[in-house]
């Protein structure tokens, strides 16, 4: 506004001066008010904190879309502390014992309970880590990927209460477990929704859009794992689990590990990635610390 007023007083000056050897000082003053108009026009965004969208990027106000995701990340790794240190509540410390070998014998009873501990403990662990890595490759976030977040931590903390499930009553009633499956699969679905708006909405970091492809993929990959192991729940019951060994083979958690390998620290240049018969080029991003 200060801009327009200034230019409209220019003109004023024109027209009052016309005709005289001051006119053309003032027609000089109207051209340097326009051009610096049109510069703070430009810059504005950017000097009040926003740099001006990109050609697909919503035009969200602030308050909805935001750069500083530390206390998004802090939010995400305090519900993941909590959810894993919940595990040890379902052990009980036993009561009445009278000798040291009763002592193992009750504590030999609560074995259901140590395993379904120790499986539900790497399954968060697994899944944090795959999370931390997904916070480095997002950029920005926008109410859609908090919302979505929520979503994944919700069904994230339901493990300590399905685990608890499986540990009381898995050798005796299997259904237990594919409770518990149930839960892993509502966790992947999360992920893979919060990847897919990620790549959507363009939140990613530039340079990283193939790291969170491949990482959707391998969250459908993970997912599949798990339904596949359903049948042989009525079959191997509590011991089912040890099927979710088949991860590890994971082809596009390998194929993205390996082109991580391959960019090594320091390094700019191209990487291939093979997508099936097709090759995907990694865009040039500085390497993570």
């Amino acid at each position: 506004m200060l801009y327009q007023l200034s230019y409209v007083g220019a003109g004023v000056i024109v027209r009052r001066v016309g005709g005289s050897a001051s006119a053309g000082w003032a027609s000089g003053l109207v051209g340097t008010i326009r051009d610096v108009s049109d510069r703070a026009r430009a810059e504005g965004p950017a000097r009040r904190g926003k740099d001006p969208p990109g050609p697909g990027e919503k035009k969200l106000p602030r308050l909805e879309r935001g750069r500083d995701l530390t206390r998004v990340v802090a939010f995400t790794d305090g519900v993941f502390a909590i959810a894993i240190t919940l595990l040890v509540l379902q052990i009980d410390v036993p009561a009445n014992v009278t000798s040291a070998s009763d002592l193992l014998s009750k504590l030999g009873d609560q074995s259901p309970d140590f395993i379904a501990f120790a499986v539900s403990f790497l399954v968060i662990g697994m899944f944090w880590i795959h999370n931390h890595r997904f916070m480095r490759t997002i950029g920005e976030f926008d109410r859609g990927l908090m919302v979505r977040l929520l979503l994944y931590l919700g069904v994230m903390v339901l493990i300590p209460f399905t685990s608890q499930l499986m540990g009381e009553y898995s050798d005796r009633y299997p259904v237990v477990v594919v409770i518990y499956i149930a839960n892993m699969v509502a966790i992947t679905l999360a992920g893979i929704l919060m990847s897919s708006h990620v790549l959507k909405a363009g939140l990613a970091t530039p340079g990283y859009e193939w790291d969170i492809e491949l990482t959707r993929k391998s969250s459908v990959f993970t997912g599949c794992v798990f339904v596949a192991t359903i049948p042989f729940v009525f079959l191997l019951g509590p011991w089912t689990p040890a099927l979710w060994f088949l991860l590890r083979f994971d082809p596009w958690g390998r194929r993205r590990d390996r082109a991580d390998r391959r960019r090594g620290p320091g390094e700019s240049g191209q990487a291939l990635l093979a997508d099936g018969d097709r090759g995907e080029a990694v865009d040039d991003a500085p390497p993570r610390e």
